[in-house]
């Protein structure tokens, strides 16, 4: 996992580094007969000391980041119907670090709805074919792997409207002209996009609402985190 140059090798700086290079590959320091036996093996301990350091700090800083706690990416607020809704809560850090290894739903299914006429526009149109495939068009490294480590293996499942599956998530997208609230609440005020559930013809329902984003990298950001949490939620609330 790519994390920068600085953050995979920790607190040893270029200067270390360097240093290390020097003993590894000195002609004169490796050559026979250089100094006395006490040095070359004071020498030899202290290249070994600096590379299992050097090895050590590597690997804390490949070790999974600290992890979002579930409420620190959602919250329960009761909705105008007496049910229950979840709000998707601004990320304190970039996606990764939000799904602990193993907790996301392997055959996760993303279904698109475009509410409202505002989507007929040609500017609002382009964005359809990435936000209806949220999880294919991932384009940073980073969150990719986070998503492989959190158990969402089928990043192109099937996106056409189907019959409701445990695994479905419906993503309803709202154009400009539309605003959403939940009681009091204001979306971009009070929540980023929320998710919740109803009943259909005797199947749950997973559904999660989306207010539209001038930006469309933002746009696209947000409703990756609101399926990303909403799924998160279902494999951690199994019903």
């Amino acid at each position: 996992m790519h994390r920068g140059s600085d953050r995979i090798w920790g607190p040893f700086k270029r200067n270390e580094i360097a240093f290390i290079h020097s003993r590894m590959y000195d002609p004169v320091a490796t050559a026979p007969g250089f100094g006395n036996g006490t040095t070359k093996i004071m020498k030899l301990k202290s290249l070994i000391f600096l590379m299992l350091a050097l090895a050590a700090t590597t690997v804390q800083a490949q070790e999974p980041w600290p992890q979002e706690r579930s409420e620190q990416r959602e919250k329960a607020v009761i909705n105008e119907d007496g049910g229950r809704s979840y709000l998707v809560l601004p990320a304190a850090s970039p996606l990764v670090g939000l799904a602990k290894p193993g907790a996301g739903i392997a055959d996760l299914q993303q279904h698109s709805i475009f509410l409202g006429s505002g989507w007929a526009d040609p500017a609002l149109r382009a964005r359809e074919a990435r936000l209806s495939k949220l999880l294919a068009t991932i384009h940073d490294h980073a969150q990719l792997d986070e998503i492989a480590q959190a158990g969402f293996t089928n990043r192109f499942g099937p996106t056409l409207l189907t019959e409701p599956q445990a695994d479905s998530v419906y993503i309803v997208f709202l154009d400009p002209g539309l605003q959403s609230t939940l009681r009091s609440l204001t979306a971009g005020k009070h929540y980023l996009a929320y998710h919740s559930f109803f009943n259909a013809s005797g199947s749950k329902v997973h559904y999660a609402v989306v207010p539209y984003q001038s930006d469309s990298t933002a746009a696209y950001q947000i409703a990756l985190r609101t399926l990303v949490v909403a799924a998160l939620h279902t494999a951690e609330n199994p019903q």
